[in-house]
């Protein structure tokens, strides 16, 4: 989309911001009073599946300060991956837009007649694509449903185009290039770039990263009763697979797939008329993973290691990943991986995101990195006093937020000088991310840019889920030519199956796509 297809938001200043409904409101107030519009949300807030749910909105004019909409907007809800627009700006503040990782290759010893007379060190610096993601134009790729919801089972997964160990096999080209044909000790992996973060929902944090740390699994169904065929990415000889699906009638997918060791385990039943689906695993040891990987892409390049291939890297020298690299891997600026962090509300990338922002802080503590990026909140105009962030990603159920608290903070955002880029980094209705399917066919399409938020969870005692939260934040273009922020939050209804999660998100973005066309 062209950068003419929608205007940034206009600057507001803070004299306007106090242009706002004062109270909080039990029902919806506009300051334009405009009656299609409260009509339009009303009927979709007084709808029954939404009864004993709580509505969050706030919409203000960037312009002129009125409110376009209000209700309930100071009252705290649990917002989800909303949330990730306070991380992935903390990003753009305190790394830069431009900054890059770079991950080096060392060796321990000198090169004598070609051979590395000791260890050669990979050491991960928080590059979560490394060559997964990266395009030719030095952008990173997004799909249309991302590998990292495969197990979700909500669409159909699109698996990146690019060579999940491409920076591998470039390092190791380089490293043949320089002479080296044999190295005569260990493959070592340094994973001390910060303190691996095990606490948060999403899984652990490490500073290397292959495959984004997941080994995925394509099934195609075959005969039923018979398995289905399987490709695993990585395609990685040291994987021993282990499938245990069956093919069944019909077209449902019950498919798990687990990692212990070197060894993936798919188990399960799809059904044959399911197509082409993507389960997948985490890696339980990225060190591991990243270690044996690199060990076989050297012999690719006819680069022998007589040593082992795996090392936890905690006795590394200092020396020697402080000194002269045999080889190195440049990421893409950060801007990107802000960028595919908010386009596919990506968890783990927000949480990496945030250990390397306690790095540039100087800590190694991920949560250091969260005590800054609410810092960044504060001093952009959110409310750090009502706001609780207690993960980078929106995934811990204690978060908490408020309509308005979230508009103030995106206010602030687009004011600063990282601010046209913050805008740029939203998903953007009927184009592309979290908004791909927003207004398909109308005027819609390309005016709406904002985070999207979503929590579900199921219940221990029966089959229905409860649909905890779903929320909208971010700039608009209205029919009218306004240039709005806005917040769109419900919490809390039951929905029986996932044809009933997909009602919730519709409804709720009416209320998003009335705000457009109405305000």
């Amino acid at each position: 989309m062209s950068r003419t297809e929608m205007t940034s938001p206009s600057r507001l200043n803070s004299g306007a911001v106090a242009l706002v409904c004062t109270v909080v409101v039990l029902s919806g107030c506009t300051a334009s009073v405009d009656g299609e519009l409260n009509s339009a949300i009303n009927e979709v807030t007084d709808d029954p599946m939404f009864a004993g749910g709580g509505w969050g909105i706030f919409a203000i004019d960037l312009d002129t300060g009125e409110t376009i909409y209000e209700l309930n907007s100071t009252v705290p809800f649990v917002p989800g991956s909303i949330q990730k627009s306070f991380t992935t700006a903390a990003a753009l503040d305190l790394l830069g837009a431009d900054s890059i990782a770079t991950t080096p290759v060392f060796a321990t010893g000198d090169v004598v007649n070609g051979t590395v007379e000791g260890d050669l060190v990979l050491s991960g610096r928080g590059d979560f694509s490394f060559g997964l993601r990266d395009l030719s134009d030095g952008t990173l790729e997004i799909t249309s449903f991302d590998h990292n919801e495969a197990n979700t089972g909500l669409l159909p997964v699109e698996l990146n185009s690019g060579d999940p160990l491409g920076a591998l096999r470039s390092l190791a080209g380089d490293i043949r290039a320089a002479g080296v044909s044999a190295v005569s000790g260990n493959i070592l992996v340094d994973n001390q770039y910060f303190d691996t973060m095990r606490e948060w929902p999403d899984g652990r944090i490490d500073s290397i990263w292959v495959n984004e740390n997941l080994v995925d699994v394509e099934l195609t169904p075959s005969d039923v009763g018979d398995a289905p065929d399987i490709r695993v990415v990585p395609a990685l000889a040291s994987l021993d697979l282990i499938n245990s699906v069956e093919v069944i009638a019909g077209d449902q997918v019950d498919v798990e797939v687990s990692m212990e060791g070197m060894t993936v385990t798919a188990s399960g039943t799809i059904g044959q008329d399911a197509g082409l689906t993507v389960r997948n695993a985490r890696v339980p040891d990225p060190v591991e993973f990243a270690a044996v990987a690199f060990r076989e892409v050297l012999a690719d390049e006819g680069i022998s290691v007589s040593g082992e291939s795996v090392y936890d890297g905690e006795s590394v020298s200092e020396a020697v990943v402080g000194g002269a690299p045999l080889a190195e891997w440049t990421s893409a600026p950060m801007s990107e991986f802000a960028r595919v962090v908010q386009k596919i509300s990506y968890n783990r990338g927000a949480d990496l995101l945030a250990c390397l922002i306690a790095v540039s802080e100087e800590s190694k503590d991920c949560v250091d990195g969260v005590t800054a990026v609410l810092g960044v909140v504060d001093d952009v105009g959110g409310s750090e006093a009502a706001i609780r962030l207690f993960d980078p990603a929106g995934s811990i159920d204690e978060n908490r937020t408020s309509a308005r608290a979230h508009v103030d903070f995106l206010i602030g955002a687009q004011d600063q000088a990282w601010g046209e880029q913050f805008v740029d980094l939203q998903p953007i209705s009927g184009v592309d991310g979290s908004l791909t399917s927003l207004g398909e066919g109308t005027s819609a399409v390309g005016k709406i840019r904002a985070k999207t938020g979503t929590r579900i969870l199921g219940y221990p005692t029966t089959d229905q889920l409860f649909y905890l939260a779903r929320a909208f934040s971010g700039y608009m273009t209205t029919a009218k030519g306004r240039e709005l922020a806005f917040t769109v939050i419900f919490n809390s209804t039951t929905v029986d199956d996932i044809p009933g999660v997909f009602a919730v998100n519709d409804r709720v973005a009416e209320i998003v796509l009335a705000l457009q066309e109405h305000g």
